[in-house]
């Protein structure tokens, strides 16, 4: 017996720790189980912990597609960098708004590969010193985030920014490609992770923020991701572009 009721006391702490206590006497100690408020709670929080968790991986598949060409072409450093700057945004604000991990803790996870994306990129187009300025620009700045050095201000104009910095990224992407007619190496798993990833956050933020900024964003990211994942299958049998089959060539 002692296992099984150390072990159902770490699951009453687990879902104590999910949950307000008004859902978890709800729920667990009422067993009142068809709560549509709490359910939707609970939901919201296994949502939002499951995307933190996959948001680990989210980019690996980018990262690794071109590691393994040893070429970043498809991903614009343009696009990348505008991105990186939403995500930031939408970090800096979750942060100094203390609100739950859940709710923007994946915007850690996507920092920190999408600036390795692009330093993998411009390492591959051998711009180093433009790859190590990137590094030392991205590591001051979060900093001074985690110190609470930013002004409220400019972290607040961020986040309200990181709405239209996602879509113009997402859109120059896609344009990108539109000219290209190619994809290149950017990643399908990657792009299908994104926007399953942003549908799931529409749901985790109106549940857990009711922040309009976050809920809006999520939104059009969806439909932006949407519309790359339309390409990914429109250009999947296309060509190389001919820089790339050059190089191969040779």
């Amino acid at each position: 017996m002692g296992i099984i009721d150390s072990f159902s006391s770490s699951f009453e702490s687990l879902v104590s720790g999910l949950l307000s206590p008004h859902c978890y006497n709800e729920l667990v100690v009422e067993q009142h189980f068809f709560d549509m408020g709490c359910n939707k709670m609970l939901l919201s929080k296994i949502l939002g912990y499951a995307i933190l968790v996959g948001s680990l991986l989210v980019k690996l598949p980018q990262i690794v597609k071109i590691k393994w060409n040893k070429s970043g072409v498809g991903v614009s450093v343009l696009a990348e960098t505008i991105m990186l700057a939403a995500i930031f945004g939408s970090m800096a604000y979750g942060y100094t708004s203390e609100f739950p991990l859940s709710a923007y803790g994946d915007s850690y996870f996507l920092f920190i590969q999408t600036i390795l994306v692009i330093l993998l990129v411009l390492y591959y187009q051998r711009k180093y010193a433009a790859a190590v300025t990137y590094l030392v620009l991205c590591s001051v700045v979060t900093v001074l985030m985690y110190q609470k050095l930013l002004p409220a201000e400019l972290v607040s104009i961020l986040a309200g920014l990181s709405l239209v910095f996602s879509l113009i990224s997402r859109f120059y992407q896609s344009y990108c490609i539109y000219q290209a007619k190619s994809t290149g190496n950017l990643s399908a798993i990657t792009m299908l992770m994104l926007f399953f990833g942003s549908i799931a956050r529409i749901f985790t933020s109106i549940q857990e923020t009711g922040d309009p900024t976050l809920i809006w964003t999520y939104i059009l990211n969806t439909f932006a991701n949407s519309l790359l994942i339309f390409q990914l299958g429109y250009y999947w049998s296309a060509p190389a572009p001919i820089s790339e089959q050059t190089k191969k060539v040779q």
